[in-house]
Order: C-alpha cells, then sequence, then structure tokens
C-alpha cells in the first residue's frame, strides 16, 4: 500500500526541479532583459548623442567647394569622437541639381525646398546603424540586435547686404591723387563709361567685391543684396555721345538687386555700380545733388543751387543712415529667412551728409532732400560742427550723423530692431580728413555703427567691426578678414 505514495513524492520532485529549472531560466531571462537592455539603452545613448554632433557637423562642412564624401567623412569622424563608432552611415542631403550623383551622400526630397519659391537650406541628415551584442540574453538564443539612430543638423545660411558708396567721391582717384578732384578723368560722364579709365576706387571696390562673393558666399544656399547710396537705373541710360543732356539721376539711395540666391545676378549687380552721376545745375533746388560743368571741363563739387538758395541739402550724396535703413529691409522682404545669419557690410567713402526726407515727421519743415539744419549750411556737409553732439529727431539741430547713427541702432539692435551684424570700411582719405566740420567725422561714425550701434540696457548687439584704407589696395585684406569672422560664427 505504500508504492503509490513514493511514486507520488517521486513524481513532485521530479516536476519540482522542472519548476525551479523553468523559474531560472525566466530569471536568468529576466537579469538578462535587464542588463542588457540596459547596456541596449546606453549604447543607443551614446549613438543618437554621436549622431547628434555628427549631423551638425557634416552640415559645417556644407560650403562652397565640398564634396558629399567631406560630410560622410565628418559625420564619421564625430562619430569616433563620441566613441560612438557605427556600423553603417548613410548622409543624405537635397541633391536637387541630380538627385542621383554618386557623391558619397543620398537625396532626400524632405531636405528640399517644400515651395517653389523657398530658399535652399544648408540640411544634412545622417543615419547610423550598429549591432549590439548581448551577454546575458544569449542564454535565450538572442545573440544581439541593430539599432538605428538618425538626425538632421543644419549650418547657417548667410543673408547678406552689401551697401556700397557710390557718390562723387568713388571717382576721385580715377584721374590720380585723391586730393585733385578737378581731373577730366574723375567726372562720372567720363569714366563711368571709360573701359579704360574706369571709376576709381569704385572700380576696384567692384572687383574685391566680387571676389569675396566669390570666395564667401555658397550659392543657392547664401543669398546677396546690393544697396547703392545713389541711384542707379538712370544712371545707365546717360549716352556720353550727347554730353548737353541732362541725365535724369537721384541721389536717393536704391536697392540695385534684393536678397538673391542666383550668382550671375549678384555678379552683374555688382559690375554694373555706377558712381553718381547728377544732371547740370540749375538754380532749382529741387532738381537734386548737382555738379557744375564749364566748357567740358569737369569743376567737382561746385554747387549753384546752394549759391541761390542758400540751401546746401540738395548738393550731398551720401545717405548713409538711408542706406542702412534700406539694408534692413532688404531682410523681410519675402521670402524672410530668420534662421539665417543676417550681416550687413558698409563701405563708405567719407561721412554722412544727407538724409531721407521727414514728410512723415511732423512738425518738420521740409527740406528738399533731408534734414539739413540752417545751422549747417555754411559747411556744406549737413552736419553741425561736432560729431560729439548727438539730437534726437524732435531736434532742429537733428542732422545727416545723427540720422545715420538712428538708422544703424535700430537694425543692430537685438530687441527692439533687427539684430544685424554690421561691418563697416572706410575707404579714403576723407574718411578721416573731412573737407568741413571735424576732420575724423566718418570715422567715428563708421566706429560707431559696427562696434557700438543697437547696444541697450542690459544687453549688448552681434558687434562686427570696423576697418579703414587709405586706398583701393587694403580692400582684399580687409574683405577677407570680414569672411574670417563670419565663418567663425556660422561655425559655432
Amino acid at each position: 500500500m505504500k508504492l503509490p505514495f513514493a511514486k507520488l513524492r517521486a513524481s513532485d520532485r521530479g516536476q519540482a526541479i522542472l519548476v525551479i529549472a523553468a523559474a531560472m531560466v525566466g530569471l536568468a531571462a529576466f537579469v538578462g532583459m535587464m542588463t542588457d537592455g540596459g547596456i541596449l539603452f546606453i549604447q543607443y545613448g551614446r549613438l543618437k548623442r554621436g549622431i547628434d554632433a555628427a549631423s551638425i557637423a557634416a552640415a559645417q562642412q556644407f560650403r562652397q567647394g565640398f564634396q558629399g564624401s567631406d560630410l560622410a567623412a565628418a559625420a564619421q569622424n564625430f562619430l569616433r569622437l563620441n566613441e560612438a563608432e557605427a556600423d553603417h552611415i548613410t548622409v543624405y542631403r537635397c541633391k536637387a541639381d541630380n538627385p542621383t550623383a554618386d557623391d558619397g551622400t543620398e537625396h532626400d526630397v524632405r531636405l528640399c525646398p517644400q515651395n517653389v519659391n523657398d530658399p535652399q537650406r544648408k540640411l544634412v541628415r545622417v543615419t547610423a546603424e550598429k549591432w549590439v551584442n548581448f551577454n546575458f540574453l544569449r542564454l535565450v538564443g538572442w545573440n544581439g540586435t541593430t539599432i538605428r539612430a538618425d538626425s538632421v543638423g543644419e549650418a547657417a545660411s548667410i543673408d547678406l547686404v552689401l551697401v556700397i558708396d557710390t557718390s562723387s567721391s568713388m571717382s576721385y582717384e580715377t584721374g590720380g591723387e585723391s586730393d585733385d578732384p578737378d581731373s577730366p578723368l574723375d567726372d562720372p560722364r567720363n569714366c563711368n563709361f571709360s573701359t579704360t579709365d574706369p571709376c576709381q576706387p569704385l572700380a576696384k571696390v567692384k572687383e574685391v567685391a566680387e571676389q569675396f562673393v566669390d570666395e564667401m558666399i555658397f550659392f543657392p544656399y547664401d543669398r546677396v543684396a546690393i544697396v547703392a547710396l545713389t541711384g542707379q537705373a538712370d544712371v545707365a541710360v546717360y549716352n556720353p555721345s550727347f554730353p548737353s543732356q541732362k541725365a535724369e539721376v537721384t541721389r536717393d539711395h536704391v536697392t540695385v538687386l534684393p536678397l538673391s540666391d542666383d550668382k550671375t545676378q549678384v555678379t552683374n549687380a555688382i559690375r554694373s555700380l555706377k558712381v553718381f552721376q547728377p544732371p547740370k545745375c540749375d538754380t532749382n533746388p529741387e532738381s537734386g545733388p548737382c555738379l557744375y560743368y564749364e566748357s567740358g571741363v569737369f569743376d567737382g563739387l561746385d554747387c549753384p543751387a546752394f549759391v541761390n538758395t542758400g540751401n546746401p541739402s540738395s548738393c550731398n550724396s551720401s545717405n548713409i543712415g538711408g542706406a542702412l535703413f534700406r539694408a534692413g529691409g532688404e531682410f523681410t522682404r519675402p521670402p524672410s529667412r530668420t534662421d539665417s545669419f543676417w550681416v550687413t557690410i558698409l563701405l563708405a567713402g567719407g561721412p554722412a551728409n544727407a538724409t531721407d526726407r521727414p514728410e512723415d515727421e511732423p512738425g518738420k519743415t521740409l527740406l528738399p532732400h533731408g534734414f539739413c539744419p540752417p545751422a549747417t549750411w555754411s559747411t556744406l556737409t549737413c552736419r553741425d560742427g561736432s560729431i560729439s553732439t548727438r539730437h534726437k529727431n524732435t531736434n532742429s539741430a537733428y542732422d545727416a550723423d545723427d540720422y545715420a547713427r538712428d538708422q544703424a541702432d535700430f537694425i543692430a539692435n537685438p530687441v527692439t530692431g533687427q539684430g544685424i551684424t554690421i561691418f563697416t570700411i572706410g575707404l579714403g582719405e576723407l574718411v578721416r580728413n573731412a573737407w568741413t566740420g571735424d576732420a575724423n567725422a566718418g570715422e567715428a561714425l563708421l566706429q560707431y555703427i559696427a562696434e557700438e550701434a543697437g547696444d541697450g540696457s542690459g544687453y549688448t548687439a552681434n558687434h562686427g567691426f570696423y576697418r579703414f584704407s587709405p586706398n583701393a589696395n587694403g580692400l582684399a585684406e580687409i574683405f577677407k578678414s570680414i569672411a574670417d569672422n563670419i565663418f567663425t560664427r556660422i561655425a559655432q
């Protein structure tokens, strides 16, 4: 009678062994999932951090002359630096020009502009795969798994507005020394259309600006606009075969080209710039700025309109403040890119001596061409005698220098303005040796615009810097310094 119970106890012991064995396997699987899951989580986090850095590093190689292999190499190097080497890396970008090109990257239409008028962006997507070996889960036949991560990086695109001085001083070196403005070669009617003696220093300015754009700007991802201090379109229609013809020109600043991602358009706009070419003087101050010609001889900055009316505001053509305000407006012209790096380069050959018209200023006496207080008329510059004075636009002594500083403050201010980074270049002796008023009026203004404008209580604007060159020979080095500074900023 005892044998059945003995068999039952033996059977119980056998079942317990199976249960314990199964429990041990389950416990091992649980421990394995906890341990190997932690390893998997750590490895994914490392890969994700690495791929985030890699996508940014790859995007930073998105510059003029890059190769698709440069992007992939940059991504791989950053993965190694983050101890997150991957088994397989794929770099994607928008290859709108040739989606099938085998250049080390793949085409991803999601990185292309979704609308026809949207600008291109320097976007790079990097994906990576890595095999992770398991330790404990091997006990249940699971040797490992592949983890994947991807990230999109973007390098800052550049929106650049070049503000170029095209006032009469930009032809004063055509005939030789800049202090001899009466040379017939300096006459913009001649040098604007001459292939043998083009207006200097403007011709050299255009050459260096074109080289800067060619080497620094990466079309179609970056954009460039051109603003001139004086009217341009009307100059082009002047026919030198009919010197008595009165060209209808203005001294008002003008947008020669809005922000464009077309290199040919930008190059042609730079090449088209002309020195301000006013009509012959008459006694009507509304006729605008004027130069006086007598028997075909160029007589420099003579202005009979001033003699007849006592108001020189129709004679001047260096509206620096107005040109800066116009430059700021180019960044907000649709399609605007708030995520790009906004930068303005202003090249001027002297101090401010003109402003915009104050029609919208209540209580102001409307002068023919802007704010030119009667107290400044004896100076022929629309500036008072000292640059140390700063007036508000409600003051009767508000002048061209005050106006230029106000406009610089607006476009540079990162809180109440546009936060634009401004670089300024002073070219020629008039910058440090103005004919009237403070001799260094031009340099003091340009320094303020680049290095102080826009600062407020508790914050500082994103300043550029100011450089001076006595002649056009120093421009190439200055533009190179600006290019290096811009690249350092967008690479950070």
